[in-house]
């Protein structure tokens, strides 16, 4: 699970980057040094992530010098105690995708005005320790296992954005951005309650759960519960696009579930070559009405295989386990409920000793359901006119220190290109360890640069924040 699950997320290195128009993403505040940029569809930016709180892959499989083969950590030659050294009670993978359909901006004097239509999802898996300490341990008479707080929280959603910009408000050298944002719902599975245990005794094996999903899905999607597996049925209406217009099919994937979002930043400039920021991302939250609730109460006791020597081994003991799991599964209609996004909270500065090339701090941390996911980069940045900005990072996240990136900004003419992770280095230079990996990748046409004519540099302020 955490070597598969792939997602995206804004990459750290951004908030510093050079050139890069949309860099109000992850600052609002920050402008563009061209009058009008038009992104391409699809390409401004497409954004892919991966991150594991605690495991790589080299901690799941890894060379064993004895065989000479790769082996897992659960072979019997394999280091059990340090695999779950790196575990936590409870443990996570996040996942997102995002790719904007259109995107683009244009300043107003002082102001400055974008506009993004971007599909997102976003994925959070959780995982608890106890799920590996049982096949390691085993269980001894008398005690618990807990697999509690196993679930996920995944959506799939489109935000349609209006983001608005001042330079200097109320005072010289504050800039302050701020981004409203329309959501339109398209799905949500999201784990409400968690419970999984599994104790012994003398007389038996005893297996209880507590589980409770929350789903939503568009009107034109229905699920029901199967008769033949635990897993439910989803089917679509097969008649509905045939009889439905393409304007209603859209109203009813932008409208059936909606909510609101907001983006917030600002820059301050205290001395000139000194830049501090902060910003913070995705308050908001997406109410799901066409919803569905699926339970799981299940207990059951084992109490031992039968073995015949001449017909040997028993086992409807599988087929009554799989027929009380499945009686234990309900679904039904559900209320609406909402979903809050990912909350993220940057804190940076960076300075100056020369124009072209400067150094950035910057604090992250993700609010996530239940916990806080904390990251800390520095940046070095450097530009080369208007034409290449370049930008190297250091990132400490997720209990790891192998995070080095890089992100490359060009402007050949009107088109900027530019792509730009935390981990690219890193990952290729130690891809077994890395437990996160980004990559942001941009193309936008800009035009409107004003250049004085003793220098080709941008009079703008330099686009590094």
């Amino acid at each position: 699970m955490a070597a598969l699950q792939v997602g995206a997320q804004i990459p750290n290195s951004m908030f510093f980057m050079p050139g890069v128009p949309q860099s109000n993403r992850i600052n609002p505040a920050i402008q563009p040094g061209c009058g009008l940029y038009l992104g391409m569809p699809g390409l401004s930016p497409l954004r892919v992530q991966v991150s594991s709180s605690s495991l790589a892959f080299q901690d799941v499989i890894y060379q064993n010098s004895e065989l000479g083969v790769p082996i897992t950590a659960f072979h019997p030659l394999g280091d059990q105690e340090a695999f779950l050294a790196n575990l936590d009670p409870v443990n996570y993978v996040l996942g997102n995708f995002g790719t904007s359909i259109l995107s683009l901006g244009f300043g107003a004097g002082k102001s400055f005005i974008s506009f993004d239509l971007t599909l997102r999802g976003e994925t959070n898996l959780y995982y608890p320790k106890g799920l590996f300490e049982l096949p390691i341990y085993g269980l001894t008479d008398g005690q618990t296992r807990s697999f509690s707080g196993i679930g996920v929280d995944a959506t799939a959603f489109v935000e349609t954005s209006l983001g608005w910009s001042r330079k200097d408000l109320i005072i010289p050298n504050l800039d302050v951005g701020v981004r409203a944002k329309f959501l339109s719902g398209i799905a949500n599975i999201n784990t409400a309650n968690s419970v999984m245990e599994v104790s012994t005794s003398s007389e038996a094996i005893n297996f209880t759960s507590d589980m409770e999903l929350n789903i939503a899905v568009p009107s034109m999607i229905s699920i029901t519960e199967s008769e033949s597996s635990i897993v439910p049925d989803i089917q679509v209406d097969d008649t509905y696009f045939e009889t439905t217009s393409y304007v209603d099919i859209v109203k009813d994937m932008l409208l059936d579930n909606t909510g609101f979002g907001v983006d917030i930043g600002i820059n301050y400039q205290p001395i000139p070559k000194l830049m501090l920021s902060a910003s913070v991302l995705d308050i908001g939250y997406i109410k799901w009405n066409n919803t569905l609730t699926g339970s799981m109460d299940f207990a059951y006791d084992f109490i031992g295989v039968n073995v015949n020597p001449f017909t040997g081994i028993d086992t409807t003991f599988i087929q009554e386990m799989m027929d009380s799991a499945q009686s234990s599964v309900n679904i039904l209609s559900g209320q609406p409920y909402s979903s809050k996004l990912n909350t993220k909270l940057f804190i940076g500065a960076s300075f100056y000793p020369i124009e072209k090339i400067g150094f950035g701090l910057l604090s992250r941390t993700d609010f996530l359901s239940d916990k806080i996911a904390q990251q800390f980069t520095a940046t070095a940045n450097m530009a080369a006119g208007r034409i290449l900005n370049l930008s190297l990072s250091y990132t400490y996240m997720t209990s790891s220190v192998k995070n080095f990136g890089a992100g490359l900004s060009i402007n050949a003419g009107p088109l900027n290109l530019y792509v730009i992770s935390d981990n690219i280095i890193s990952g290729a230079l130690w891809p077994t360890e890395t437990r996160s990996v980004n990559l942001w990748f941009g193309m936008n046409l800009c035009f409107g640069y004003r250049v004085d004519k003793k220098t080709p540099a941008p009079k703008d302020r330099p686009l590094i924040y």
